[in-house]
């Protein structure tokens, strides 16, 4: 009934080797390679962090290679450039996200004792928690915010292929245990509720607190998101989005 789903039961089974390979690499790496690591993970600290203050398009390659104290070859050596420096930090930022969402999913799987029986409200809080708290799995809210935002703007910009591979692995496993408790949604229906879900929470990480400060009047600081509280109210708005209350078999 659902075409473009059928490997999705061996997927779900590959979720643990996916997160553990990604860490294997990076560990082998640094292993065999350390002087040449070393370097490399300055100038990528070094990007990762003025790229989450000032944004991608601000930042030079001498302000990144001043900052991490290497000469300015070390990027084109490393690198390739600037947008091959950029792409490494997407990987860093993307693959963190996707991987901690399989292990949240895998995580309920077992409390529940299959994909099919995970509740939807714990399915769709698996699935969100990621990005409403992306620094539980060392990612930067604003570097978030920031990479959203240059896809957005050039849409045609390539995402590194081992991400899109990992980002098309956790679509697949979630739209099989969506479709769970809505039967009545297409596949197609399906990824583009977990689309609009997921742009609820880039849109409130970008504009909740102006959006608080107009509605209530405040001209001063309304202080910090309650991320807990922003996770449960995404969560609820979420699940309506989809169609409200499960139609699964057991709900």
């Amino acid at each position: 009934m659902h075409e473009g789903f059928a490997q999705v039961g061996r997927n779900e089974k590959r979720g643990v080797q996916l997160v553990r390979s990604f860490n294997v690499d990076r560990m082998t790496t640094g292993g065999l390679f350390l002087g040449v690591v070393d370097t490399r993970e300055q100038i990528l600290e070094a990007a990762w962090n003025l790229f989450a203050e000032r944004g991608f398009e601000d930042v030079s390659v001498r302000d990144v290679t001043n900052s991490a104290g290497v000469n300015l070859a070390s990027v084109s050596y490393h690198f390739g450039g600037k947008e091959g420096l950029i792409q490494e930090t997407v990987k860093r930022c993307m693959n963190p996200i996707n991987e901690y969402r399989i292990k949240l999913l895998e995580q309920e799987i077992a409390k529940h004792g299959g994909l099919g029986s995970v509740p939807i409200h714990d399915l769709m809080t698996a699935f969100m928690r990621p990005v409403v708290m992306p620094e539980e799995c060392g990612v930067r809210a604003g570097l978030m915010l920031r990479l959203v935002a240059r896809y957005l703007i050039e849409s045609d910009y390539t995402i590194p292929s081992v991400s899109r591979n990992l980002y098309t692995e956790v679509f697949q496993i979630y739209a099989k245990a969506f479709m769970v408790h809505y039967p009545d949604l297409s596949a197609l229906q399906i990824v583009k509720h977990i689309v609009f879900a997921s742009g609820t929470v880039i849109y409130y990480h970008g504009l909740g607190k102006v959006a608080l400060q107009l509605s209530s009047g405040i001209q001063g600081d309304v202080g910090e998101i309650d991320r807990d509280e922003m996770l449960l109210d995404i969560v609820e708005f979420s699940i309506h989005g989809f169609g409200g209350k499960s139609r699964g078999p057991d709900s």
